[in-house]
Formats: structure tokens, sequence, C-alpha cells
């Protein structure tokens, strides 16, 4: 939320999908609050998380059916825009200071999409860095729609069918690579996936003035 906050270009919506049962509980209020105390302008739906249970490939009349109503309570905030960028964000991940600035002013391609390679990862607990390399199309990736294909629950599917996961990036789209260092994954102990003991965690930073100069490009100070 701090490395949203401290972006450059503030014209941006954050979405965050949950399921239906999600609604009522009491961390998804503390998220919603945390937000808004935050200014950040945002977006909660509750039919279906994003490339988790509503995967292209597992297209259905279900699929469908949750997708339209999640496209319901977008209309109103893609409003007479011709295209969307939707970029991906987990939770334990964070973007620089001029990163959606630079999302933004690519220009719109059919079937295009955008994406980061290798970055940083920061371990909370242990206040260590590194750098984060990667060779395939990691999970920062950012796909273009023409608006009436992102509303339409049919088309939004058949538009992204191929994409199993992020690694399908390049595979699915006329996909532009983006500069590195851009994001910054955070370990934090009840991680998902991501850990500091990684493979792909490359060469670690430790003088803390060279530390405090990177963590600032996503709001975190030592």
């Amino acid at each position: 939320l701090k490395s949203l906050e401290n972006q450059s270009n503030q014209n941006f919506v954050l979405w965050i999908s949950f399921r239906p049962e999600e609604k009522d509980k009491q961390i998804t209020k503390q998220i919603e609050k945390a937000i808004k105390r935050s200014g950040v302008k945002y977006v909660l739906t509750f039919d279906g998380i994003v490339m988790w249970d509503d995967r292209g490939t597992n297209h259905n009349i279900d699929l469908v059916e949750r997708t339209a109503k999640t496209m319901e309570v977008l209309m109103p905030i893609v409003g007479d825009n011709k295209y969307v960028y939707t970029t991906g964000l987990g939770s334990d991940d964070m973007l620089a200071v001029n990163a959606i600035k630079e999302i933004q002013e690519q220009e719109y391609k059919k079937n295009g999409a955008l994406y980061y390679l290798s970055g940083f990862v920061f371990n909370e607990q242990t206040k260590q860095l590194a750098d984060w390399i990667r060779d395939t199309s990691c999970s920062k990736f950012t796909i273009m729609y023409e608006a009436d294909t992102f509303l339409d629950a049919n088309k939004h599917w058949e538009h992204e069918r191929c994409l199993e996961s992020h690694e399908f990036v390049p595979k699915c789209f006329d996909a532009k690579r983006l500069p590195d260092g851009r994001y910054c994954c955070l370990v934090h102990g009840w991680n998902i996936s991501t850990e500091w003991e990684n493979q792909f965690r490359g060469h670690e930073y430790y003088y803390d003035d060279e530390k405090s100069e990177i963590l600032k490009l996503f709001g975190i100070k030592l």
C-alpha cells in the first residue's frame, strides 16, 4: 500500500478481488479501512480471485456468470475510457515510485502486454535486501484490453484463455519487457510462495545507506 501511495502517477484504481465468503470478514474490513486511510482510489469485488480461481483455462458457465457480476461493479470505473490496462500486483509485492507512470506511457497494441523480469527482494524480518533475478516472466505484468473486451465476460476470458500462469505472458501476448528494478518482493514470514532462501535471490546489499536508497523507492524505511 505504501508503494501505491508513493506513485508519481495517481491516475489508477486499486482493484482487490475476494471470494464471496470473505465479504463480511473482519480482515476484509481492516484492509478496506487501511486503503481508505491511504487515499488511494479503490474498488473491492467479491466474485472470485483474479488469476487464482478465475484462470482463463477454467472457462466455464459459472466463471462467466461471476465475471459478469464483477464487471457490473467495474463498469462505472472504466467509464468512457477506450482502453484498460490491468497490472497484477500480489499482496507481497511493491512497485517503484515511477512504475505506474512508466506502464501508462506504453502505447496500446492489440493483444499487448507488459512485464517486469528482475527486481529486488526484501526480508522484513531480518532487514536483508537482495536482487531478485528471473529468467521467465514474473508475476508483475500488465495486460492491455480494449474497454469493451475487458467488460464483456466472455470476451474477457477468451482474451487471456491461454494464461495458465504468469510465466505464459510472453507466450500468450505480444509482450514488451520493461526495465528491471521496478518491483520488490516482500518476505514477511506468512508468504505462500516467496521465501528468502530462493533460487531467484541474487546479489545481497549489506550497507545500510545502499539499502535505504533502494527501499525508499518503494515507500519502505529501514
